[in-house]
């Protein structure tokens, strides 16, 4: 039984140590997000893109990153931002943030890789209705 204790005392001491480095690296993925809906939202396509990975800036350069822009807008202009919902996937961050313009909700995924890249965008309706 002791033994058992002192297992889980190691593992509860190894999660305390390892969440600041993960709270730290949520934060700058939230703040690279953040700077890229911004200017997403302000129509500065070339600056969003340059938060983008390879594959990213190559699949989704600004023409086509502005045509994204203009059917969000239109559900109407922008009328908040919640704060994203923040996970952990196969080494991405990955958030979560409900977009509610005029007309319609969007939820807008955003990955972020270990190097801080914008990985992956990706838009849809948010569940559940205006909220």
């Amino acid at each position: 039984m002791r033994h058992l204790q002192r297992i889980g005392l190691v593992l509860c001491l190894a999660l305390a140590s390892a969440t600041p480095a993960l709270a730290k690296q949520d934060d700058a993925a939230i703040a690279t997000a953040i700077a890229m809906l911004d200017q997403l939202e302000a129509g500065d396509f070339e600056s969003a893109t340059t938060a983008f990975d390879a594959r990213m800036k190559a699949a989704l350069g600004p023409d086509k990153l502005a045509g994204v822009q203009q059917q969000i807008e239109a559900a109407g202009p922008l009328v908040s931002r919640d704060a994203p919902r923040v996970s952990q996937r196969d080494g991405y961050t990955v958030l979560v943030f409900r977009i509610q313009r005029q007309h319609a909700a969007l939820e807008a995924t955003v990955a972020i890789d270990g190097d801080g890249k914008v990985a992956g965008l990706h838009f849809l309706p948010a569940s559940g209705g205006p909220q």
